[in-house]
């Protein structure tokens, strides 16, 4: 075989195979879903967030007490913000209103004591019941 055909037998089997690795680093994610309820009321608005060393969490939306959205599996501190509209500040639009955080530090910060384990295969439905005192 000449070196042209060889160096063409070479190229056709690389793209065949691929040149990297097939293994993904990121981490595996999973569908969790929940409600958040404040003193036994649904959350109206809100976020919530799976904290996991090592993993970024997206903010998951909290609409009516409920949530849902994918998060890395593994043991999680969790953190929920529950808003109430703020006045509405002067703008060309009819102004926007500001958000307010009314969930307690120990719900909302570093120091929360919120946590959840998010499971492969499991159904990784959770409940927050949080509460103002």
């Amino acid at each position: 075989m000449s070196r042209l055909g060889q160096a063409a037998l070479f190229v056709l089997l690389l793209a065949m195979t691929g040149c990297g690795s097939t293994q993904s680093t990121a981490p595996q994610t999973v569908t969790v879903k929940g409600t958040v309820t404040l003193d036994t009321k649904p959350v109206p608005t809100g976020e919530i967030f799976f904290m996991k060393a090592g993993a970024s969490s997206p903010a998951l939306e909290i609409k009516d007490g409920t949530f849902v959205g994918d998060v890395p599996v593994g043991h999680h501190k969790v953190e929920v913000f529950a808003y109430v509209e703020g006045p509405k500040t002067p703008g060309k639009y009819g102004g926007e209103g500001s958000k307010t955080n009314v969930a307690p530090t120990k719900y909302s910060g570093p120091k929360t004591t919120l946590s959840a384990t998010v499971e492969a295969g499991k159904p990784n439905e959770f409940k927050f019941e949080l509460t103002s005192k």
